[in-house]
């Protein structure tokens, strides 16, 4: 039985594969900000985290300043440099609040702010048809847990943990099901994840312990 688990441990570690947070996952969301008669438009957004905002300036010299030296209290920095007629980007991968602004213009009133929320899970989307679920045993643990995927599921693609407060801490691509899946878990810090199982174009979002 070690011999077993420690062979297909090894055969899944090796299709370890840690993506760009560019792709954090399937399901985020794009929106965009206005950049125009000296606001940003809308002022505020709730976004997940994930999820990729775009400012669009057409109107001016501006810039989006979200740098953390500037605001000490932004999770992470972004922005770009004053200039016209630009389009910008960001992907904001770690939850909490974000404050920006626009140089020339914040004494103006030109500040906006990004709250960004954990990436939660309301009800699992099933895998497989029935009712059988995919499971995690034992939970909690401490070195490694089983993915234990019932017969007839959907050829599972990719796994990924997440802290409890939505940022990403490990991925793996599969190929296949194996019944029973080990995943190592022994380099987590102790605490709650929530582990997202990918089969087809459907997910399941499980919560373990590691202790």
């Amino acid at each position: 039985m070690k011999t077993r688990f420690t062979y297909f441990a090894f055969r899944y570690i090796s299709f370890t594969c840690v993506f760009a947070f560019l792709s954090l996952n399937l399901f985020a969301t794009s929106y965009s900000v206005t950049v125009k008669n000296y606001e940003f438009s809308p002022k505020e957004l709730t976004i997940t985290v994930g999820d990729e905002v775009t400012w669009t300036n057409s109107d001016g010299n501006h810039n989006v300043n979200g740098a953390k030296a500037t605001f000490p209290n932004n999770p992470d920095s972004f922005g770009n440099d004053v200039g016209s007629n630009w389009t910008y980007k960001f992907t904001f991968n770690t939850a909490g609040t974000y404050d920006y602004q626009c140089d020339p213009h914040a004494a103006f009133g030109m500040i906006g702010k990004i709250i960004v929320n954990p990436k939660t899970v309301t009800s699992s989307q099933t895998l497989a048809d029935g009712n059988e679920k995919i499971k995690l045993y034992p939970n909690p643990a401490s070195q490694y847990m089983q993915i234990l995927v019932p017969p007839n599921y959907a050829a599972i693609r990719s796994v990924k943990v997440y802290t409890i407060a939505g940022s990403i801490v490990d991925e793996k691509s599969l190929s296949g099901n194996e019944g029973s899946i080990p995943y190592d878990i022994s380099h987590f810090k102790n605490g709650v994840y929530l582990m997202e199982i990918t089969a087809g174009n459907e997910r399941n979002v499980l919560k373990f312990i590691k202790q």
